[in-house]
């Protein structure tokens, strides 16, 4: 039964890569670093087997199987924990870039940093405005018009 299942071992690292960073680049790299050691591990496993050493058994659902595994996520392991420094450093870079920025602006005498005007954040919250105030202006209509026929 377990054979049948072998061809989620190369997808898993990257369903989990996607699931856990976001960042599909990521994920992919991850890939490539998982199944690098499962493979290698899996060919060290033969080769052992083959040069009668024996230690462990070659299946891969097996101890050889546990053992590319573990190489597997030890090396995916390996490639977050980098991914992340890099993230960190990315960010520690961003950071003193935007105090750079602010004290620039602070010595110019420049309050805060100018808005964009066709940012996706700012059009999202200018469209949800809008549909709020459509929404309250449909609402007082009502009102007014359930009055006015109360009134009657």
């Amino acid at each position: 039964m377990l054979h049948t299942a072998m061809w989620l071992i190369p997808i898993a690292p990257f369903i989990i890569g996607i699931a856990t960073t976001w960042s599909l680049r990521e994920a992919f790299e991850e890939t490539v670093w998982f199944n690098a050691a499962y493979a290698l591990t899996l060919g060290v496993v033969y080769l052992a087997e083959v040069a009668g050493f024996g230690f462990v058994s070659t299946s891969p659902t097996g101890a050889g199987g546990a053992l590319g595994l573990v190489a597997g996520f030890t090396a995916q392991g390996i490639a977050r924990y980098r991914w992340k420094k890099a993230q960190y450093a990315k960010a520690v870079a961003r950071a003193a870039e935007q105090r750079r920025l602010a004290a620039e602006r602070k010595r110019q005498g420049v309050a805060a940093k100018p808005a964009e005007d066709n940012s996706l954040i700012i059009n999202a919250f200018r469209l949800a405005g809008s549909l709020e105030r459509s929404r309250r202006q449909a609402q007082a209509k009502r009102r007014a018009e359930s009055r006015s026929t109360a009134d009657q």
